[in-house]
């Protein structure tokens, strides 16, 4: 039985109306969170030196090569709804954070990042470190090569930030807005956050890798209920080059729902393939489409680098 199933059957069992389990539902994501606190066999490794197909080089911009991030081993990953990881092989991110974040177009900040897939069954060989300049980052102190470290799964449910309120309204916007687009009107709210939580409780640590769920907000909100996300821009870009194709702007008041459904819609088609902080002031954020995950197309992945705050 898969998560959404367990969580539906449960749901009604307790008695809220099925309909209502399934609008619910549609917003509850799982997640694989990896740490080096968590129990179980390894799935990935943190830091190190990746172990590259026999003939790759470092992955690098000019003579630049970016830092190894860390490697994930699929087969050994475990499976959650919604996100169509590749069953074998291994997957490896490389990451220079600080320039990435330094470049104003997310076109540019693409060649600093670059993910690996490696199939199973590849000849692999672990690679030298490549030359590079001694102080590859701010922090003087920082090495090139992290240690290597291994790191465990845990399975988490994840719900987006507005369902973990109970606001029933919102200052300033017409009455007939009451967030149903966001399942701010379903009753039961409150009962089925607390049955995910009963069902999947939260690791009791924070992970080093986030991989799919839900991409975290940094800093301040886009709407007064949804936090500023690749997927809220994604969002306000789409809404800005249809109004100059000639879509009418939106009404009076009506700005901010159709910022959230319009992101609604770009988060069905978008989820965080991992999310991880390289250190104390940056984010490192790939995210995909979930079609071309499915077909292993990680060259279609998209990075956003950010500040923490």
């Amino acid at each position: 039985m898969d998560q959404h199933q367990l969580f539906r059957r449960a749901a009604i069992e307790q008695g809220v109306p099925e309909d209502e389990v399934s609008r619910f539902a549609e917003f509850l994501r799982f997640a694989i969170w990896t740490s080096p606190a968590y129990d179980g066999p390894p799935v990935g490794r943190g830091g190190g030196l990746p172990s590259l197909p026999v003939g790759m080089e470092w992955p690098s911009v000019g003579a630049r090569p970016l830092p190894f991030v860390a490697s994930f081993d699929c087969a050994a990953l475990p499976r959650v709804d919604g996100f169509a990881l590749p069953t074998d092989g291994s997957l490896l991110f490389f990451l220079d954070h600080e320039r990435a974040v330094e470049d104003d177009e997310v076109t540019g900040e693409q060649r600093y990042a670059r993910i690996v897939y490696v199939p199973a069954g590849t000849e692999t060989a672990v690679a030298v470190e490549p030359d590079h300049d001694e102080e590859m980052y701010h922090d003087s102190s920082r090495q090139f090569v992290e240690p290597e470290h291994d790191l465990f799964a845990a399975v988490a449910a994840e719900l987006p930030r507005w369902l973990k309120t109970d606001r029933k309204a919102r200052a300033g916007l017409p009455r007939s807005d009451d967030g149903e687009h966001l399942g701010l009107d379903l009753p039961h709210r409150a009962e089925l956050r607390a049955l995910v939580r009963e069902l999947w409780p939260e690791p009791d640590r924070g992970a080093h890798f986030y991989l799919g769920g839900y991409t975290g907000g940094i800093g301040g909100l886009a709407t007064n209920l949804m936090s500023d996300t690749p997927e809220t821009d994604m969002a306000g870009q789409n809404i800005t080059a249809r109004r100059e194709a000639g879509e009418p702007a939106s009404a009076p008041g009506e700005w901010q729902r159709d910022l959230e459904m319009e992101t609604l819609r770009v988060m069905r088609e978008w989820v965080p393939l991992v999310q991880f902080t390289p250190d104390s002031v940056h984010r490192g954020r790939f995210l995909i489409r979930h079609d071309d995950l499915a077909a292993r197309r990680f060259e279609k992945a998209l990075s956003f680098t950010a500040f923490t705050e």
